[in-house]
């Protein structure tokens, strides 16, 4: 029976690693990633499928003058409803600082060019969408050994309702932010290994400063973070330096961004009491410490408005808390060497680690887990991949012991 069980067992780990049952389940994978994405897309044809962005604009300028961003007796009004209003206002050449200025103003130029290119706010969204899932997978093929492992992390966050819902209520900023952090991890893993390091960690401040030039500028300093801790633990002074000559890069982009502000007349000095305001606005923030923990491992928000001090998310899935135990456990068990850790998932690791701790003294909500959930599902799939290659290899040292 035990060598019944043991042939099957081989015929079926030879049936994997024909090259040709990869290459079948691979297209399945991204069959169905396209599948995700392109049924949501085409459930809300009304946002993909029409080109009147400029048509609709005066009716945007008037919901968001009634808003409560404006108006003292407002009609409350969504953030994509504000945001679509300011891609167009911003192209016409309002001053940034006039329409949601606690972000800065980058993701918001990127729906505007995206009303002038296509005559649609949205566009931007999906390609955005279809991007991020494609750097993911990049991002995963640096660290899996095998092109198919790398896929499923963008095959289970293209399932995520947090996902698809960012298609589905749009336009928002959370994706921009996905895309400049996934770029920023793959320019600094390819400045680990690469003789050119300056130049790509050149690029991933370029990354960061897209990143802290979409939404709150403090968020970039735990990335940054990130990326000193792992040199540090690696001892690399080389590459330590590098990344501090080109740090100032990220800071300039953000400047870049506020440049029609600039051209209004506003100084240096005005432009950090911008800064100024924001992070006081986000540090107004700072109650509810710890929710972090409860939303994202027992779907309970603890909201600081309405009646009800704790509500349920019904973006959560029961993934959530899985993918999260399963991320510090892969973290710890590589700390303890039970398990081998590849070099590129340091950041991934460092970074969220220092993410729950930032928004640990906060609320939060789960817009924030858009840029986090992938890369929790990387980090726990790597761990249980790495497992089970324990599992396997113990069981054929016993063989081979037997056998001896």
């Amino acid at each position: 029976m035990a060598q019944q069980k043991e042939l099957k067992f081989n015929r079926v780990l030879g049936f994997i690693k024909n090259k040709k049952v990869k290459c079948l389940i691979a297209f399945l994978f991204i069959i169905v990633i396209v599948f995700n994405v392109s049924s949501v897309v085409l459930s809300h044809k009304n946002l993909y499928f029409s080109a009147d962005y400029w048509k609709r604009f005066p009716k945007l300028e008037k919901l968001y003058l009634n808003s409560q961003y404006v108006n003292k007796h407002p009609i409350w009004q969504r953030d994509e409803v504000i945001l679509a209003y300011a891609g167009g206002a911003f192209i016409k050449g309002i001053n940034p600082v006039y329409v949601l200025p606690d972000t800065p103003p980058l993701g918001k130029y990127l729906i505007g060019v995206s009303a002038v290119v296509f005559n649609n706010e949205n566009i931007i969204i999906l390609l955005s969408a279809i991007l991020s899932l494609i750097l993911l997978f990049i991002l995963g093929s640096q660290i899996f050994s095998s092109k198919l492992l790398a896929l499923v992390p963008p095959l289970l966050f293209s399932f995520e309702p947090i996902f698809k819902n960012q298609l589905i209520y749009t336009p928002l900023l959370d994706l921009f932010q996905l895309v400049f952090l996934l770029l920023s991890f793959i320019a600094f893993n390819k400045a680990l290994s690469s003789k050119k390091s300056f130049i790509f960690l050149l690029l991933a401040n370029v990354f960061v400063g897209m990143y802290i030039a979409t939404k709150f500028f403090i968020t970039g300093a735990v990335i940054e973070a990130a990326f000193y801790f792992v040199l540090l633990i690696k001892k690399d002074i080389r590459r330590l330096l590098e990344l501090t000559l080109t740090f100032p890069i990220a800071v300039l982009i953000l400047l870049l961004s506020y440049i029609r502000v600039f051209a209004f007349g506003y100084t240096i000095n005005k432009f950090l009491g911008i800064q100024k305001w924001v992070f006081l606005y986000h540090k107004s923030l700072l109650i509810l410490p710890l929710s972090v923990w409860p939303l994202i491992l027992l779907n309970k928000w603890y909201v600081w408005y309405g009646n009800k001090p704790v509500v349920a998310d019904s973006q959560w899935i029961i993934t959530w808390p899985f993918i999260t135990m399963l991320t510090f456990a892969t973290a710890v068990l590589g700390v303890l060497r039970k398990i081998k850790l590849n070099s590129n998932l340091w950041i991934l690791i460092a970074w969220t680690i220092f993410y729950f701790a930032f928004f640990s003294f906060g609320e939060i909500s789960s817009r924030y887990f858009v840029i986090l959930i992938p890369i929790l599902y990387i980090i726990a799939f790597y761990g249980v991949v790495e497992v089970l290659k324990q599992i396997f290899l113990h069981h054929a040292t016993e063989r081979l012991k037997k056998l001896l």
